[in-house]
This record gives C-alpha cells, structure tokens and sequence, in this order.
C-alpha cells in the first residue's frame, strides 16, 4: 500500500501507518481528501438521435422529486424489449440531472441477456471501486467485502447508479448503495420481481403512431424534393404516408425496428411498392451489418422458457388480432382461465406479451412473426384455431343479442344467454365488440381454412348488426362473400338468402345499388325456389329501399305492399310484429317524401311505438327523425322540434352518428325557418364535423351554410 498514507495531527514524512485500534480507515488517493467522484456515463443519446420517450423521462423526475422529498433512495427498473429504448431514455435522464449527482454517476453493464452469462456482482463492484481509487491490492477480494466497501464510501454522496441488461433481482440487489440520496435505474429485458415494494416498476412501450411515422418520414430526407419525386413515378404524399403507417404497424412501432426499416428507404423509387415487399417477412429483413439482431434477441428469450410457455408463445403467435382477452387466450391455449392467466403472466415478466389493461394482453407485431414460425405439427394449431373461431363466435352472438332483437337463421342462437342487461347494456355490448374487431374481421377466413363452413356463415350473421350501427360497411363487403361461398358448399338455400340479403344491404349503404340489387335479385331467386317466405318479403323489402333511394317513390310504396302481404298471409302470428313495424317505419317514411305526410303520421307513430316496446334504440332513432320530417312537411314546427331533439338523444344513444348528423341538419333547418341563425349555423356545423369524420361530400357544403 505504498500509495496510502494514514495520517496523524503532525506533519508525515514518507510512509507512516498508525494503529490503536482501527475502527474506520480514511484513505487519501493522490493528495485528495475523498476517493475519486467518476462519472462513467457515454455519450448522450440525444446526439445520436434520441427521440420520444417525453412521458418516461417527465415520470421520473417525478419520481426523483417525490424521493427527495421523502429523503429515500430512488431505484426504478425500466424493463421491455431489445431494442425498446430502455437503456437510452436511462442514460437520457442521466445526462439531464448530472449535476444533481456530484458524489458520482456509475454504469454498470450486467450482461442478463448475454448467452454466456451475466457477470456477477462482485464483477461489477470490483469496476466501481477501481473508479473510487480502490484497484490492484487495494481491492477487497470477496463479493460481500466489495459491496460493504462501495456502500461505505458512497454512503453520504448523492450518487447515481445505471444497471444496464439485468438478469435477476438478485443481482440488482447485491449491488443497490446505503445511501438516501442515491438513484438507481435498471434495464432489463424481463420484468424483475423485487420483494418489499421498494422499487418502482416501468415498462417502455412502443412508440405512439404517429412519433413512429415522424422517425420514418425523416429517413426520407427532403420531403419536398422526395414528394416530386414520388409524384412523377405514380406515387403521390398520400400513398407514400400510407406506405409509412404500414410500415409502422409491421414494426410494431418499435424504436430500433423502425430505425433499421428507415434506414432502408432512403433513395427509394417507389416507397409502397418497397414497404408491401418487406412487410408480411419483416423480422427476416431486418438486418444490422448482415446480422438480424431482432431474431437473435427473440430466440434467445424463446429458449430460456420452459416447455409449457414456449408451447403457450408459439400458439400465440397463430392468434389473428395483436391483441387479445384472457378468456380469447384459454380457449386459444385449451387451458382453464386460471391456468392460463399464469402462463401469460410469465411470458409477460418475459416481455414476449405485454398487458394491456385488465384481464387483456397483446403480442407484439415482429413477436407474433417469430412465434407463429416456431409453431410445429405438434402444437395442432388447426385445432386451437378451430377453438379459436368457437370462442368468438360465442362472444359475438352474446352481444349480438344485447343489440337487437330481430330473428336470426342460425339454430346456435337458441341457447345463447345475453351478455349484459339493464340500462348500459348496448354501450357495454358494443364497447367489448369495439375491443374485438380486428380480430373479428379475420374470423371468418379463419373458420373456412379450418373447416368450420358453418360458423362462418353464422359469423357474418351475428356480426351483420354491429357492423350495420357502426357504419363498418367495408368490413361487411369484405366477409359476406366468404360467408356466400361458404354456404355454397355446405348447401344451405337459407343461409346463401341470408348472406346475399346481407350483402345487398352492405352494397346498398355504400350507395353501389346496381350490385345491391343484384345480390336481392339473386336472394329472391333462391328463396322463391326453395319456398322461403323470409327471404321473399326480405328481397322485396330491400328492393324497394333502393326505389326510395332514386327516388322512384310509387315503385317502392308497391314493393312494401308486396313485402307486407307475404308477412300477414305466411308468416307466423309471433313472427309478424316487427316486420309489420318495419313496413310501418319504410312505407311512412316514403309517404313523407311523395308528399303525404298525414298518411304517413299514423305509420310511424304506430312503428315508433313497437320498436320503443322492442327495446330497439337503433330503430326508434331512425323512427323519431321521420316523425320530425313529417311534423316539418306539415309545418307543425313545435312537434317536429321535439321529434328532432328525441331524434338527436336516441341517435347519440345508439352511436349513430350519420343518422345524428342528418337529425342536426333537420334541427338547423327548424332553427332557420324560427329566425334564429346562430344556432341553426351551429348545428350545420356539428352535422359537417360528423360527416366530415366519415367521408360524407356534404360536409362541406354545410361547413359553408354553416360560417
């Protein structure tokens, strides 16, 4: 110890050790009162385009100020994904407090994910004591020897710690200093249990959509000259942003994803072209200096599983939507709820899921494609798909039912118990089929590959109601001719009617009446071969919607007399109510428009009434805006005033917002024609917003009336 000097009160001349008894030893290094004060933090990431994380960052110096306050230490353990930016927002934060931190800043690099090994406490101790002086002889030998002399020098400094990639708990722990002015960040690729509630817990997430975008738009360069360029190749600022959102989504918005997919586009003659190339095969293209970091990453974490998880990971990956409920996931995995809550529990402390809010996961995009290739003949996937389909399929009618009560083809209905009852009922049907929808448009492919011809068909039924009140005429359009073809195969005269009507309608809504038609045209046909009554008075039924449509308004008015003569001479008395109410409801409602609005009142009224006893918002709503146009057409201002404001109420109940939009106009026209022009401007106004969100051409014209 030729360099250590124990002093006493008089002057030392060379070499001096002093000893009675030795209860602390105060060490002099290089003439200095105190060891070393090493700040061992890299460059900061923001020079090296740092980006996002503005949350995270803001949460903990929250955190930081909460600790202060409290005069405790500080440890957070920031765990998700490689590449997700855990290490960076750390060394991020850590660079905007240095000078909080003036007893050190210390970096210690782990290693949990490395194949060979993560290094040992004592490993990284023995770098932070040889910053604070103490190296060679001066080294304490033993790990435990380590820890006590680095928490007794550091014990009255404010010091920061940075514990990059760790693999256990365990290892954190060894390594936390005494003191109550100290912080700690920790990275890790699993989510870490530590014991006694001390540390806080902080999952990095994806980017948000548009951040995401931002990064890969600035891989463009210019985006003025890169716009030109695109144009003159057929590829306008339209087509390139949506190239870049669905390259996004295939990244899963993944920072270090998205930085090697944009670094990739640049110089790009087509940037769509490009992006639908690589998207289904992502995770294979994304290469660092011929390396595939992400797969490297991803298989390492998949073989640290045991059998049971990896078995529960891979069939996962089959799941068609990137996010899923704990009862979707049983059934996925054939396993009880509680058994399988246990296994997305693990693969979550794994980061290979991730929750997303009570009782609902999801699997990230590039997991998903890694996933889904380790699947093996063993895993019987067409059967958990099968399970799959049988799952959904079970929610959807359960809700289905909740939305309306009109008569279904499909037997399964029979034993289906409602989800919800009571006053909320709807909102929470259609909130939980909300959550489900990108895997419910997928279901119905899914249920033909896996022989399930049946419940596809039936899908497209019980789904024709929720699609129907959410405008979601694209998704209908988009499974109904599966839904035909399927019932093609099977045979089935009445479920082809159904489907045909079905789609009919979609086409119909989209104003494409010339293969609406069609498609009744070919329902009728079928139904009037195979003696179904149904689907006869459905076909005309819709028939003479699309007269009214062109406003052919005798043709339609014969079409509903023709539909109401086959409900009264073959329908069954207990099947009859509400199809006569929707006679009711169309032949009124034309009435109105032909100009015989008191021939009409008494329809709608009676129709109005029906569907209220029904319990069917959607209808009623519809209703009440025809009453209002008819009290309007006979200038009885006062009635179609109070029809229009039940109108507006029933149509924001039911969440419909073309039917608000049109109640809002209706509503202006009344506060026009009563002299009062500010309120009927601001109802043009909110009707132009709502049309606006769904790509309604009149929005503008209304936008004009309404400034």
């Amino acid at each position: 110890m030729d360099g250590w000097h124990n002093a006493n009160n008089a002057a030392v001349d060379g070499n001096v050790i002093q000893a009675g008894r030795i209860e602390r030893l105060v060490m002099n290094v290089g003439g200095q009162a105190e060891p070393p004060k090493p700040d061992m933090l890299r460059i900061n990431p923001e020079h090296l385009g740092f980006a996002n994380r503005t949350a995270e960052l803001a949460e903990l110096d929250r955190l930081w100020r909460d600790a202060e306050r409290a005069g405790k230490p500080l440890v957070v353990a920031l765990s998700g994904m490689m590449g997700i930016g855990k290490s960076l927002t750390a060394l991020r934060w850590a660079h905007r407090v240095r000078e909080q931190f003036p007893g050190g800043i210390f970096v210690g690099d782990l290693r949990g994910s490395d194949p060979d090994g993560a290094r040992t406490p004592g490993e990284v101790l023995g770098t932070f004591l040889g910053r604070l002086g103490l190296a060679g002889a001066a080294l304490p030998p033993t790990e435990e020897e380590r820890s006590a002399a680095f928490r007794e020098i550091t014990a009255h400094r404010r010091i920061l710690l940075i514990l990059d990639d760790a693999a256990t708990a365990a290892q954190v722990l060894a390594l936390l200093p005494s003191s109550p002015t100290s912080a700690v960040l920790v990275t890790s690729r699993r989510e870490l249990t530590f014991l006694g509630g001390g540390v806080r817990p902080m999952r990095v997430e994806p980017f948000e959509e548009e951040a995401a975008i931002a990064l890969l738009a600035d891989s463009l360069g210019d985006s003025d000259s890169m716009g030109e360029g695109a144009d003159s190749m057929g590829e306008g600022a339209e087509a390139e942003e949506a190239a870049l959102r669905k390259l996004s989504e295939a990244c899963g918005r993944h920072p270090m994803a998205l930085q090697v997919a944009a670094a990739q586009l640049s110089g790009r003659v087509s940037i769509s072209s490009y992006v639908d190339r690589i998207a289904p095969d992502l995770l294979r293209r994304l290469e660092v200096d011929g390396e595939r970091p992400f797969e490297g990453a991803f298989e390492l974490a998949y073989l640290a599983l045991p059998p049971d998880q990896r078995h529960a990971y891979r069939l996962l990956g089959c799941h068609p939507g990137a996010e899923f409920s704990l009862p979707a996931a049983a059934a996925l995995l054939d396993q009880p709820v509680p058994d399988a809550e246990e296994l997305l529990r693990a693969l979550s402390r794994a980061h290979l899921v991730a929750p997303v809010v009570r009782a609902r996961y999801s699997i990230h995009a590039l997991l998903r494609q890694h996933a889904k290739a380790k699947v093996s003949a063993g895993d019987d996937s067409r059967a958990a798909l099968r399970r799959i389909v049988e799952h959904y399929h079970d929610f959807v009618m359960a809700r289905d039912v909740v939305l309306s009560k009109r008569w279904r083809l499909s037997t399964r209905y029979e034993a289906v118990i409602p989800a919800h009852d009571g006053e909320r009922a709807e909102d929470r049907a259609l909130a939980e089929l909300e959550e489900e929808r990108e895997t419910l448009s997928a279901l119905v492919g899914i249920a033909v590959e896996v022989g399930l011809d049946d419940r596809a068909w039936q899908l497209c039924e019980s789904l024709f109601t929720y699609y129907t009140d959410r405008n979601y005429f694209v998704d209908l359009i988009e499974i109904l001719p599966v839904g035909i073809a399927a019932a093609e195969r099977l045979g089935d005269h009445r479920a082809l009617v159904r489907m045909h009507s079905h789609l009919g309608s979609a086409c119909y809504a989209v104003a494409e009446y010339h293969a609406a038609r069609e498609h009744f045209a070919l329902s009728y046909e079928i139904a009037e071969v195979n003696g179904d009554d149904w689907g006869r008075q459905s076909a005309i039924e819709w028939i003479g919607l699309i007269h009214e449509r062109n406003a052919e308004y005798d043709a339609a008015l014969d079409c509903f007399e023709r539909s109401r003569a086959i409900v009264e001479r073959h329908f069954q008395p207990g099947r009859r109510r509400r199809p006569l109410a929707l006679y009711r409801m169309h032949s009124g409602r034309v009435l109105t428009r032909a100009g015989r609005a008191a021939e009409a009142m008494p329809r709608l009224i009676e129709a109005y009434e029906t569907f209220v006893e029904l319990g069917e918002v959607a209808n009623s709503a519809k209703l009440a805006l025809s009453l209002a146009e008819a009290q309007l057409r006979g200038n009885d201002l006062a009635a179609a005033s109070s029809w229009g404001r039940t109108a507006l109420e029933l149509c924001r109940a039911a969440r419909m917002p073309a039917d608000e939009a049109a109640a809002l106009e209706l509503l202006a026209e009344l506060s026009a024609r009563n002299g009062d022009e500010p309120t009927a401007a601001q109802r043009r106004r909110e009707a132009a917003e709502i049309l606006t969100v769904l790509g309604n051409r009149r929005a503008q014209a209304l936008l004009a009336r309404g400034s």
